[in-house]
């Protein structure tokens, strides 16, 4: 059994989160890996919920590596894996710390909790929302993020807000504190481009949820798509393939590199893989 494995933003995705061929032509590619025994899973930051979400609409029957690797989906199993749980647990807590110190220290601000993504992507502004607004993502179970941002002057949809990001990720690194936790032990990434800050585990490495993943299954051969250094994985068995945009970084360790980016890159790569 041949393994993919594809990174989704930046990668199969674009930066609004969405394919960049026909949903339809994407499908029809992954049919037919499929049917020469060819199994394709996702390998992201994003939560499994996010990432079965995404697997279900394009047909992907292959395991998931979530939340920068501290979490894998068996999908034949049903089953999700926490890995390193004793480094990750504590993000519950965290998170519900991090909602009522928003209540407290943002009066008045719009807080929603659920899909932060497709939150902040997906719906248009409306009456109910307040300059400031906060999606935090509730469906991470090993890690934490949220957005910031506020409405566009024409209120047609949601823009990041960086001023906002960096005085709640401030916030976020004071209550970290609180549970023995420094910003500079954690994996900070605060992006006000996307007006978004992730934290995970120091620990938490994609290498190491597809590690686990190969141990189980024991695929003839795995293959990352991806587009950054942290779909570098670096493990025996593993060949890398790179979409176009990716970084050069990525690109020189890459065994293959698409000529087109994105989605259509990645098409690049699943056809090279048979």
């Amino acid at each position: 059994m041949k393994l993919i494995l594809l990174d989704l933003d930046n990668t199969l995705i674009d930066a609004d989160y969405r394919l960049t061929v026909p949903e339809n032509e994407f499908r029809t590619v992954v049919q037919e890996l499929a049917s020469k025994g060819v199994r394709i899973g996702l390998c992201s930051d994003s939560a499994v919920i996010t990432l079965r979400q995404w697997a279900d609409r394009l047909g992907l029957t292959g395991p998931i590596v979530a939340e920068r690797g501290a979490v894998v989906w068996d999908s034949a199993r049903q089953t999700e894996n926490i890995l390193d749980i004793s480094e990750t647990t504590w993000f519950r807590d965290f998170r519900e710390s991090f909602i009522k110190a928003v209540m407290r220290n943002f009066p008045g601000a719009t807080i929603m909790i659920g899909d932060a993504t497709r939150f902040v992507k997906d719906r248009g502004v409306n009456a109910a929302l307040t300059q400031h607004v906060f999606a935090i993502n509730s469906f991470r179970v090993a890690s934490f993020s949220f957005f910031a941002c506020r409405p566009k002057n024409d209120q047609s949809a949601l823009e990041p807000d960086s001023e906002l990001l960096e005085r709640a990720s401030a916030l976020a690194a004071e209550i970290a504190v609180t549970y023995g936790k420094k910003k500079e032990d954690l994996f900070w990434d605060e992006n006000s481009r996307y007006g978004i800050l992730i934290v995970h585990a120091r620990t938490t490495e994609k290498w190491r949820g597809i590690s686990t993943l190969i141990d189980q299954l024991t695929p003839e051969q795995t293959i990352m798509v991806g587009d950054g250094m942290s779909d570098f994985l670096d493990l025996p068995h593993v060949v890398q393939y790179a979409v176009n945009n990716a970084d050069p970084l990525y690109k020189a360790k890459a065994t293959f590199v698409a000529g087109s980016s994105l989605t259509k890159g990645v098409i690049e790569c699943l056809r090279r893989c048979v």
